[in-house]
């Protein structure tokens, strides 16, 4: 194919869509170009900055007609910072794009209609936790440019709580102040929650030389006395933030945070819903799908600190939550004991792993439910759920395209989906959190084969 673009051209554009990514699209002599930060309506002068063979990539040299759904963005940064994709789009506007990419993606399933997405109340700072990169040599903090490593010099970021963005302008100020000379700090990464105001600071560092951070964390406790800071440290040059050792340099390290009657408490490190009051929505929705299950079993694979698992506890005779993450676990456990909830069981391991012990066990749960990484499932993990055969199994994706893959094993093992509700857990970006309820019904064939996920 004879590409009719090539990188340095400059060329006049008009935006038709969004894509499955922070990019809009276009197209320039019928070759597709994605260009981040576009809106579609606008008509764009665009720089090409790469080429393939079905596709090219460009920048936004000019906008020369507005599109009627362009808004001005509440950030000064936005276009230069990768933290978001979408503020340039009107808010309505862009639910409605991102129903349409999960339509798209359950075209497969003919005959599934896909609720509206739940908006959120509050589109701005609705992150509880947030990783601020630091550029030492640079003498910047903020976050990474859009697919780059290039650190965005930032003041404060409108997606963060504000309790975050009053945390991080301190430290922010004390590393100007200094000089930036805190030779061995990588990551800022900052929790705060919601519901009880308890924050804690993790400063990622490269070596164990805590000459400097020191310093930045007694400034730190001193403009706020009550709140935890910690020291990881990650001497490896690779995309994973955080290593694997920590030290504690005041406070426990601790969060808590609380949905509805249920109070939970977890480590720094232990994984929980990035927007709490949107998960607070999606857990009524799951706990509306399996009321009165008073005689029936639940199990929660990927079950974390046991926030679904303790949510729905009360509908069910018995849950089992099953984790990989030992921290998560002992979380979990704790907050069972903390709520009063004796119904409750929680395992350390792999989720393939425990699933067969618990069926050897004779372990028959009537519903499970599915809250794995972005990369989905594991097919091997799907065909023992299709062999445990529940009656109902729920699926809470933070990719649509992974949760559409492990769907159609699911409804090739004959279940048959029932209910899908997409929900805006990260507004201004373009990730979609969806929400599928399936029930069992015949088999339709054998095993997929076992393949693990990239």
């Amino acid at each position: 194919m004879n590409q009719p673009v090539k990188v340095g051209d400059k060329i006049k554009l008009t935006i038709d869509s969004v894509a499955n990514s922070a990019d809009a699209v276009g197209k320039y002599d019928n070759f597709i170009v994605f260009v981040p930060f576009a809106v579609p309506g606008d008509e764009v002068e665009v720089l090409i900055t790469e080429v393939r063979a079905n596709f090219s990539r460009g920048k936004i040299l000019t906008v020369l007609k507005k599109s009627p759904f362009r808004v001005e963005p509440v950030c000064k940064v936005f276009g230069e910072c990768g933290g978001c994709h979408r503020q340039a789009i009107d808010y309505s506007k862009q639910l409605e794009y991102k129903l349409k990419i999960v339509e798209n993606a359950f075209k497969k399933f003919p005959g599934v209609k896909i609720n509206k997405v739940v908006a959120a109340k509050e589109p701005y700072y609705y992150r509880n936790k947030t990783q601020f990169p630091a550029d030492m040599k640079q003498s910047k903090i903020g976050l990474y440019a859009l697919r780059s490593h290039f650190v965005v010099d930032v003041a404060s970021c409108p997606l963060v709580s504000k309790e975050i963005n009053t945390i991080y302008a301190e430290i922010r100020t004390y590393l100007v102040k200094i000089k930036y000379a805190v030779p061995t700090l990588r990551h800022v990464v900052i929790r705060s929650a919601e519901t009880t105001g308890q924050a804690v600071v993790i400063f990622v560092l490269k070596n164990e030389d805590f000459t400097r951070i020191h310093e930045v964390s007694s400034y730190l406790r001193y403009k706020f006395p009550g709140i935890s800071v910690l020291y990881n440290i990650n001497p490896e040059d690779s995309n994973i933030i955080m290593g694997d050792k920590h030290f504690v340099y005041a406070g426990d390290g601790r969060m808590a945070e609380k949905i509805d009657k249920i109070e939970y408490g977890f480590s720094a490190i232990s994984f929980f819903q990035t927007n709490t009051a949107q998960a607070k929505i999606i857990f009524k929705k799951i706990k509306e799908w399996v009321k009165g299950s008073f005689e029936k079993t639940a199990l929660d694979l990927f079950c974390g600190v046991g926030a679904i698992s303790l949510y729905v506890a009360s509908e069910f005779k018995e849950v089992v939550g099953v984790e990989e993450m030992g921290q998560a676990i002992l979380d979990a456990m704790q907050n069972a004991k903390n709520n009063g909830i004796e119904n409750c069981e929680f395992l350390n391991g792999r989720s393939e792993t425990m699933l067969v012990k618990l069926m050897k066990q004779g372990f028959k749960p009537s519903t499970i439910i599915l809250d794995p990484p972005r990369k989905g499932c594991e097919q091997e993990l799907l065909n023992l759920i299709a062999k445990c055969a529940p009656e109902t199994v729920i699926y809470l994706s933070c990719d649509v395209m992974t949760l559409t893959r492990d769907l159609e094993n699911l409804t090739g093992h004959g279940y048959k989906i029932e209910e899908v509700v997409p929900y805006d857990m990260f507004p201004m970006t373009y990730h979609i959190e969806t929400l599928v309820r399936l029930s069992k019904g015949p088999a339709l064939k054998k095993d997929l084969p076992v393949k693990k996920n990239a």
